[in-house]
């Protein structure tokens, strides 16, 4: 969507609308136990157990999405899309696969470090492509997106991650980027 809106308000109201439609089947999720139980088999395949009492990842994300394309630079909001996007299931794979240092429940170092190198190459892989600047600027961007999404991502407990990395990595490279003169 970020790249495929023509305006910051096509980006509003197509990730809004989007929202809006998750928000509303969470409400009837909570009304109408049967219509919770109906849309929990129809997306058993992407939904986690865990979600069927609770407010589902995808409803998560696109609330994010809605704050990133109201409040973030285009840049920063792309940065929290790929970081999550990439960085997230890598370390879930790793840290299932290898993770044998324990940081916290369902967390690893390996895991972590897992979610900080593949979102680091995919920031890079989005900056040259899209944004590109000189190397060490693009560099220090990538690696700060991608260790404040790895960081949030061991920390988040009460919150979903599918909100808290999008918005924790664009806050990030938006700080950074105007803190530091070499971006």
């Amino acid at each position: 969507m970020l790249r495929l809106c023509p305006h910051r308000e096509w980006l509003v109201a197509v990730s809004g609308s989007l929202a809006l439609v998750c928000w509303s089947l969470e409400a009837l999720r909570r009304l109408h136990p049967p219509a919770n139980a109906h849309l929990m088999r129809l997306f058993s395949r992407i939904a986690h157990h865990e979600e069927t009492h609770r407010v589902n990842s995808s409803t998560w994300y696109l609330t994010a999405l809605v704050g990133l394309s109201l409040f973030a630079p285009l840049r920063s909001a792309e940065l929290g899309v790929v970081v999550l996007g990439l960085g997230d299931p890598a370390a879930g794979f790793i840290g299932r696969r290898i993770g044998r240092i324990k940081i916290r429940k369902n967390r690893s170092l390996e895991g972590t470090l897992g979610f900080f190198a593949v979102g680091m190459v995919a920031a890079m892989a989005l900056l040259l492509v899209f944004h590109p600047s000189s190397l060490p600027s693009m560099l220090a961007v990538a690696a700060v997106s991608s260790a404040a999404g790895a960081l949030i991502e061991l920390a988040t407990v009460r919150f979903d991650d599918n909100f808290t990395i999008p918005v924790t990595v664009a806050l990030a490279a938006t700080a950074f980027e105007r803190l530091c003169p070499i971006v």
